[in-house]
C-alpha cells in the first residue's frame, strides 16, 4: 500500500492536481482549472494572448508616432529660430504672404502632420482626433464586453481581430486625414473589444496559484517595448499601420488554433461542448490517464445537474454588476481605482515629449523597465503566499504617492530647472508602477466577479480605464495655471483611491473562481 500511495502522490505532483483526502470525493476536490493545468495547451493560450495584447497596444500607441509633431526648422532657404513659437509665427507670416517655399522640418518619424501639412497650431486637429479614437476604444469595450458574455470570449475576439486587421490595412491607404480618422475610429472600436476580453480569457485558463505570475508575464508592458521597435523599422505611419495588420494576422491564427474557455461553456450550460474542449485539451497535454478522464466526466455531470436545476437561465448585463451590495462596492471602487491609475499612466505617457532623446529609445525604455518590475512581482507572488493582490496594488500606489509628492514639492519651490532629473525619474517610476497596479486590480476583479458577469465586469473596468485615457491626454493642460496643478490633482485622486481600496476590497489570492452570482439573504439586492 505504501508503494501505491507514493505512486499516486507522484501523479498528483506531476499533473499539478491536488491529491484528495480519503473522505473527500474526487470530483468535489478537483476544479476545472486542475484539468487545464500549466502544460502545452496553456502555452498555446498564453502565446495567442500575448499577440492579442501586442495587436491592441499597436493600435493604442499608433498615434504616439503617427501624430508626432515635427519641429519647424525653416521654409525653403530661410532658417527659423529654434524657439518653436517664433518659428511657427514666421511660417504663418510667410503663408499669409502666399510664399511658395516648402517647410523644412525636423522629425524622427514621418507622421500624419508631415504628409497632410498639420503643422504648428494645426497639429491640434491631430491631437483632438487621438482623444476621439480613445473614446472609440471605450465604446468597443462596452459593446464587446457584453457580447463576449453572450457568445463567448474566443468568438468575439476573433471577430474583433478581423476588424482590426482589415481596418489597419485600409488605414495604410487613406488618401486624406478625414478618411484616415474614420477608419481609425473603426479600428479603435474593435481594439476596445480585445482590450476588454483578453484578460478574462487568460484568467479562465490559469490555475489560481499562477494567475498573478501569468498576468505579469503575459501583459502589456513588454509590448510597450516591442511597439517602438516596430515603429523604428516602419519609419512612417502607413508602413506602421501595415505592420499592425500583420500582427493581427498572427494573433488571429493563434487564437483560431485555441478553444473557447471551458468555464464559459459550463456556465452557459453547454456541457457537451465543454466536454469536447476538455478532451481536446487533455489530448494536447498528452494526458491519457483514464482516472482523470473519469474525474472530468463526474465534474461535468455535476455542472450539468446544477445548470438544469436553475430556475432562471438569464443573460447577464452591466446592470447585474450593481444588483448586490458586494458587486456594487467592487465595481465602483475598483473602477475608480483603474480610472485614477489610467489618468496617471496616460497623463505621464502623453507628456513624455518633454523628455529629451529618441522617441523609440524612450518607448522601449519605459516598456522594458515596466516588464522587469512585473516579472519581479510575479516571482514574489509565487514565492511568498502572503504577497497578494492588495499588497502589490497598495505598495505601488504608495510609491506613486511619494513620487507625485516629490514632483509637487519641486515645482512649488520653483527649483524645477535644478531638479529636472528628479522630475524625470519620478515620472518614469509613476509610469512603471502603474503596470502592476493595473494587473493587480484587474486580476482581483476577475477573482471577485462570478463567471456569469466576469467579462462584463472586466469590460466595465476597461471602460473606466479608457475614460482615464481620454482625460489623461488633456490633464496636463492644467499646467498653464501652475506646473504643480496636474500633479496635485493626480495626488488627491490617488489618496482617495488608496483609502477606498484598502477599506472595501478583500484579498483574493488563492480564491476559487465563482460561476454564479451568490444571492445571500444577508446580502441585500440593490
Amino acid at each position: 500500500m505504501t508503494g501505491l500511495a507514493e505512486v499516486e502522490e507522484l501523479k498528483s505532483l506531476t499533473t499539478g492536481v491536488d491529491k484528495p483526502t480519503a473522505d473527500e470525493p474526487q470530483a468535489l476536490k478537483k476544479t476545472l482549472e486542475d484539468f487545464i493545468g500549466m502544460r502545452w495547451y496553456a502555452l498555446r493560450v498564453y502565446s495567442a494572448s500575448s499577440l492579442i495584447i501586442l495587436s491592441t497596444v499597436m493600435v493604442i500607441v499608433f498615434m504616439v508616432y503617427a501624430g508626432a509633431t515635427p519641429t519647424v526648422l525653416g521654409c525653403g532657404d530661410e532658417k527659423f529660430p529654434t524657439d518653436q513659437k517664433e518659428a511657427c509665427k514666421r511660417l504663418h507670416d510667410l503663408r499669409e504672404k502666399n510664399a511658395t517655399c516648402a517647410p523644412v522640418l525636423g522629425y524622427q518619424f514621418t507622421s500624419l502632420n508631415i504628409e497632410f501639412d498639420y503643422l504648428c497650431n494645426d497639429a491640434i486637429t491631430v491631437k483632438t482626433s487621438t482623444t476621439w479614437q480613445m473614446f472609440a476604444i471605450l465604446i468597443g469595450a462596452f459593446v464587446f464586453g457584453q457580447l463576449s458574455d453572450f457568445y463567448g470570449r474566443r468568438q468575439v475576439m476573433l471577430f474583433a481581430l478581423s476588424g482590426m486587421m482589415l481596418g489597419s490595412l485600409a488605414v495604410a491607404f487613406a488618401h486624406s486625414f478625414l478618411v484616415f480618422f474614420g477608419l481609425r475610429m473603426i479600428v479603435c472600436f474593435f481594439a476596445g473589444g480585445t482590450s476588454a476580453v483578453h484578460s478574462v480569457y487568460i484568467v479562465e485558463h490559469s490555475r489560481k496559484d499562477h494567475r498573478m505570475l501569468i498576468m505579469n508575464v503575459v501583459t502589456w508592458s513588454p509590448n510597450f517595448a516591442i511597439a517602438p521597435i516596430l515603429a523604428y523599422f516602419a519609419h512612417d505611419w502607413r508602413t506602421l499601420s501595415v505592420y499592425t495588420a500583420v500582427v493581427n494576422v498572427f494573433a488571429f491564427a493563434l487564437l483560431l488554433w485555441s478553444y473557447e474557455s471551458p468555464r464559459f461553456l459550463i456556465q452557459k450550460g453547454r456541457i457537451d461542448d465543454a466536454k469536447w474542449v476538455l478532451s481536446a485539451i487533455r489530448s494536447i497535454n498528452r494526458d491519457t490517464c483514464e482516472i482523470r478522464g473519469g474525474h472530468v466526466e463526474e465534474m461535468l455531470q455535476m455542472e450539468r445537474e446544477k445548470y438544469e436545476s436553475q430556475t432562471s437561465k438569464k443573460k447577464y448585463t452591466y446592470f447585474d454588476l450593481f444588483t448586490t451590495s458586494d458587486l456594487l462596492k467592487y465595481s465602483l471602487v475598483i473602477g475608480y481605482g483603474v480610472l485614477v491609475t489610467s489618468l496617471q499612466n496616460y497623463g505621464i505617457m502623453f507628456n513624455t515629449e518633454k523628455i529629451s532623446g529618441s522617441i523609440y529609445v524612450n518607448g522601449f525604455f519605459f516598456g522594458a523597465i515596466r516588464w522587469i518590475v512585473n516579472l519581479i512581482i510575479g516571482y514574489l507572488d509565487v514565492k511568498y503566499p502572503g504577497f497578494g493582490r492588495k499588497t502589490v496594488a497598495t505598495f505601488c500606489k504608495l510609491f506613486n504617492f511619494l513620487c507625485l509628492a516629490t514632483i509637487i514639492v519641486v515645482f512649488a519651490m520653483g527649483v524645477e530647472q535644478q531638479f529636472t532629473t528628479v522630475i524625470r525619474i519620478a515620472s518614469i517610476i509613476v509610469f512603471v508602477f502603474c503596470g502592476p497596479i493595473f494587473t493587480s486590480m484587474f486580476l482581483a476583479s476577475s477573482e471577485l466577479y462570478p463567471t456569469s458577469v466576469r467579462n462584463v465586469g472586466t469590460s466595465f473596468l476597461s471602460m473606466s480605464a479608457r475614460v482615464g485615457t481620454i482625460f489623461g491626454t488633456t490633464v496636463f493642460i492644467l499646467a498653464e495655471y501652475h506646473m504643480a496643478v496636474p500633479y496635485c490633482l493626480l495626488l488627491v485622486l490617488l489618496v482617495v483611491d488608496i483609502f477606498l481600496f484598502q477599506c472595501t476590497v478583500p484579498e483574493t489570492k488563492g480564491a476559487e473562481l465563482k460561476d454564479h452570482i451568490v444571492k445571500k439573504s444577508s446580502q441585500p439586492r440593490i
